[in-house]
């Protein structure tokens, strides 16, 4: 049965919390290694296991093991385990670190056979004066004092070289200096066992146990914040490069396509008969449906590459340039602008997005407009709020269905079959905006008409 005393009990308490610790690393470690399929987290994963295991077998060293003959069966195996899975732990924190720095894992025949040779030593260590009938103070330093030097030297450089690892973030960073703390300490533990030893005691730290969870949960934490912005940091990576090859490649696409209308155009002027007319005009006009959206593409890629130049944008000069882009468009004549021009008309914002979002919009009311009525308008009006401004995009065309509103944003989405859009014209519209901090609202009825809201926030003087 064990025993406890005052002592042995706030020992034994804080290798129990330490154990817990240890644990829920393991499974923190052990969880993120499934997910991001990297064998160094395995590593620490097992290495926090044998830590925890050997703060079980340090409680049972506390207790009424430890007042049993050192040559006992029981002790011997007890210290045996403290020892051999201390050392183990130290062992997988470092294979870790190796891998982590050369991103290359250690081979399993390598990690057995370390785990071998440290099974091998603390057998060693345990039978060393294990058989003297007093605790002699050569195995207190052999038992004791050997583990924290190894865990000092080992956490120091394991902390050293983590730490100039190029990282985006200060995950990595605050894990290698936790690991250096966590050293730190252990230098501390050995200058305690040395001082014991040459009868100069140093004060055996009130916080023994404490700091070691503190850094240890800091450890934890830290390596999950370093996986997240490591993540963030690929991921940001693999769209930059996603965005590249849609750039390059819808621009490579743009001259081939150039050639093919080229072509059917000089067919329709060699060609008489009627029916290869008819096949030349489908191609041609297959063609121009293809070019649209690479172009809706280019257009999206270089809004995501862009970066934002807020500069005094002038809503006169602006639509403008837009109505000059869309009024050859099919249908475009025979609609109405209405729109009170005004000097006072201006707002800060990046001019390209917002021609790009006008752009959108006027080509979408022009596209989808109702040219069998009365009087078929684009209206755009102008509002000042409070920080911000309003403008408005409002035409009476076919208008979109309430179940259609909510996704008319997403990309590829086509609220109607019949449409002929790409799909990424209103996607656009959503990314430039958000790129400026502005958003978007949009209410529309089936053939009453469609209002787009869009509201950009202004500097504050």
């Amino acid at each position: 049965m064990l025993q406890f005393n005052d002592l042995s009990l706030v020992l034994a308490a804080t290798y129990l919390a330490q154990a817990i610790i240890g644990i829920t690393l393991f499974i923190i470690y052990r969880h993120f290694g499934r997910i991001y399929d990297r064998k160094f987290l395995f590593r620490w994963a097992y290495a926090w296991m044998c830590f925890a295991v050997a703060m079980v077998a340090f409680i049972f060293l506390t207790a009424g093991v430890a007042r049993m003959p050192a040559w006992y069966p029981l002790p011997l195996l007890v210290s045996w385990v403290s020892i051999a899975f201390s050392y183990a732990h130290i062992f997988l924190v470092m294979a870790g670190v190796y891998e982590l720095l050369r991103a290359k894992n250690v081979s399993k025949k390598w990690i057995i056979r370390g785990l071998a040779v440290v099974g091998a030593v603390s057998v060693a260590i345990v039978f060393a004066f294990a058989f003297e009938p007093t605790y002699s103070a050569e195995r207190y330093v052999l038992r004791v004092g050997l583990r924290y030097l190894v865990a000092c030297v080992c956490f120091l450089a394991a902390g050293s070289l983590l730490f100039p690892k190029q990282m985006v973030g200060i995950g990595l960073k605050l894990m290698s200096g936790l690991m250096f703390l966590y050293g730190l300490i252990h230098a501390y533990y050995l200058m305690v066992v040395l001082s014991f030893v040459f009868k100069k005691p140093l004060p055996f730290p009130a916080f023994f146990g404490i700091i070691d969870l503190v850094l240890m949960a800091g450890i934890g934490l830290a390596l999950i914040i370093w996986l997240l912005e490591d993540e963030r940091e690929r991921l940001n990576k693999t769209n930059r490069e996603l965005d590249s090859f849609l750039y390059s490649t819808s621009h490579d696409l743009r001259a081939p396509i150039a050639s093919v209308l080229g072509l059917t155009n000089l067919a329709r002027l060699e060609m008489t008969d009627p029916k290869g007319l008819e096949l030349v005009g489908m191609i041609e006009q297959r063609v121009k449906k293809l070019d649209e959206v690479i172009g809706d593409i280019l257009r999206l890629s270089r809004s995501k590459q862009s970066k934002v130049q807020l500069t005094t944008v002038s809503l006169d000069a602006l639509i403008d340039e837009v109505v000059a882009d869309v009024k050859f468009a099919k249908n475009a004549p025979d609609i109405r602008l209405i729109y009170e021009r005004s000097p006072d008309h201006v707002f800060v914002a990046d001019f390209t997005l917002m021609k790009t979002v006008f752009g959108n919009l006027f080509s979408n009311a022009v596209k989808y407009h109702r040219i069998p009525q009365d009087d078929p308008y684009i209206k755009v009006t102008y509002k000042e709020k409070p920080g911000a401004v309003a403008l408005t995009v409002e035409d009476n065309g076919q208008g979109i269905r309430q179940e259609n509103l909510d996704r008319i944003f997403d990309m590829f989405y086509r609220a109607s079959t019949h449409s002929d859009g790409t799909g990424l014209g209103l996607y656009i519209v959503k990314e430039a905006l958000t790129k400026m901090h502005a958003s978007v609202e949009v209410r529309s009825q089936v053939e009453k008409g469609t209002t787009f809201t869009i509201t950009v926030p202004q500097p504050t003087a």
